[in-house]
């Protein structure tokens, strides 16, 4: 790459790792702070239950022995070791400490109900120091204040834990994400511009480019084996195209050249009416000729165009039988037996283009199969697949020209003696195509099978 575009490829490759880091940071942080959150308020929870607990077996005290059973009960309580630990207050309506393990009324608690805040604890684990509490403060009836609370050092460290943790975890995915998203970045623009530089030389003329496949068989060889399969039709479309404008311009040339060449020799000669009848007679041969000609390509034309959505449940072997029962006096006047052997065959699809097909097969199989041959025509049917087969006895096809014989216009005879245009199995192929179908020209020991398996499964 020359260096202004490999410059502009790692800046498109950063801009894409950047985006992926941040988007990959933003989930990270939800993430553990959703975490964090859930786990401060199931501690909260906890923590209010059992205060409440507490402070209803104090009130209930108050209300059995009054002032002087609450202090007994905070006294006694407060010394005790216990799994929780637990602080108490009874004090004055001015705040004045009677009994428990708090200093003094904190100065934050002026109203009933929860708060949270720093004071000295004696603990019956530790000395008088400063702790994180949150209490419950309650107003009893006479006046007198009654404050129950449990430490909430643990929330504290989990909130430490936390906001260290999501540094740490931040910081990783920054990393990671800045590395992994700019060697995937890297990863999908290199395959756009592969596709982009493979475009540039399919348009230059190279129609043999594909894109690599790997053996991952990820969504970026899913996709080059889509871009791959768009390459190879459009290169056969073109050499079709190519074939089918030779074809045609050798097959409207040379009758066009004769009825030129009737007309200049009748000028010249001074034709009387009888030789300008017959020149007439031989000219109208050789436009209906190229009258067929053109309807066989609009045939074509209209067999292309037929797209799945104008598909109906049919029966295949009924088409087949009544494109038999159609060519079966022609077989007759040529001395070809025609046989047929069908089974009951369902399918989606477009009934007249599958009769074209079928009939199309069968002009071809009578054109060149010799008198006294057979000609054998197949329906099969299984859960996967519907099968045609049309066999003759004739010429055949060598292996190396089956592919050729596809194109419009292609005929095997180079001197193009034969009658037809060339674009009978043109239009089969395009109504295999047109069905999703597999077409196979195979050896038939002698003459030529053409087999045709319709997939019972559609594919999307």
């Amino acid at each position: 790459m020359p260096s202004d575009r490999t410059a502009l490829f790692h800046s498109a490759a950063l801009r894409g790792a950047i985006w992926i880091t941040l988007i990959a940071l933003a989930t990270t942080g939800f993430a553990l702070t959703v975490q964090f959150t859930q786990t401060m308020r199931l501690l909260e929870q906890r923590n209010h239950a059992l205060v409440d607990d507490e402070a209803a077996s104090l009130l209930s005290r108050y209300r059995a022995a009054g002032l002087q059973g609450v202090a007994r009960a905070v006294r006694q309580e407060g010394g005790a070791p216990r799994l929780n630990e637990f602080f108490y207050l009874l004090a004055t309506p001015g705040g004045r400490p009677l009994a428990g393990n708090l200093v003094e009324w904190p100065r934050e608690v002026n109203r009933p109900g929860y708060h949270r805040f720093e004071t000295r604890v004696a603990s019956s684990r530790a000395p008088l120091r400063e702790r994180n509490v949150e209490a419950r403060a309650i107003i009893l009836p006479d006046g007198y204040r009654l404050l129950v609370g449990n430490l909430s050092d643990e929330r504290m460290v989990l909130r430490d834990r936390y906001l260290s943790a999501l540094v740490w975890s931040l910081l990783a995915t920054g990393i990671l994400g800045l590395a992994l998203g700019f060697w995937y970045s890297r990863r999908g623009l290199f395959f756009v511009q592969a596709a982009s530089d493979a475009g540039n030389r399919f348009l230059r003329g190279k129609l043999d480019e594909r894109l690599p496949v790997s053996a991952r068989r990820d969504e970026y060889d899913r996709l080059a084996r889509t871009l791959n399969t768009t390459f190879e039709e459009i290169e056969r479309l073109i050499g079709s195209l190519r074939a089918a404008t030779e074809g045609l311009a050798h097959d409207l040339r040379t009758p066009i050249t004769r009825i030129r060449a009737r007309l200049e020799l009748a000028e010249m000669q001074q034709a009387d009416a009888e030789q300008l009848h017959a020149v007439m007679a031989e000219s109208r041969e050789d436009l209906d000729a190229i009258l067929r000609l053109i309807e066989d390509i609009l045939e074509l034309a209209r067999a292309e165009a037929i797209a799945e959505a104008g598909f109906a449940p049919l029966r295949l072997d009924a088409i087949v039988a009544e494109a038999v029962e159609l060519y079966e006096p022609l077989a007759e006047e040529r001395g070809l037996r025609l046989q047929m052997h069908t089974a009951p065959a369902q399918l989606s699809g477009s009934r007249s283009l599958l009769a074209r097909m079928v009939t199309n097969l069968l002009d071809n199989a009578i054109k060149y199969s010799p008198q006294g041959g057979r000609i054998l025509v197949a329906v099969e049917a299984t859960e996967q697949n519907v099968v045609l087969s049309v066999a003759d006895e004739g010429p055949g096809v060598p292996e190396a020209q089956r592919e050729k014989v596809l194109y419009r216009f292609a005929r095997l005879d180079p001197s193009r003696s034969q009658p037809g245009s060339g674009i009978g199995l043109s239009i089969v192929a395009a109504a295999v195509r047109a069905h999703r179908a597999e077409l196979e020209l195979q050896e038939n020991k002698p003459g030529l099978r053409v087999v045709i398996r319709f997939s019972q499964t559609r594919r999307s």
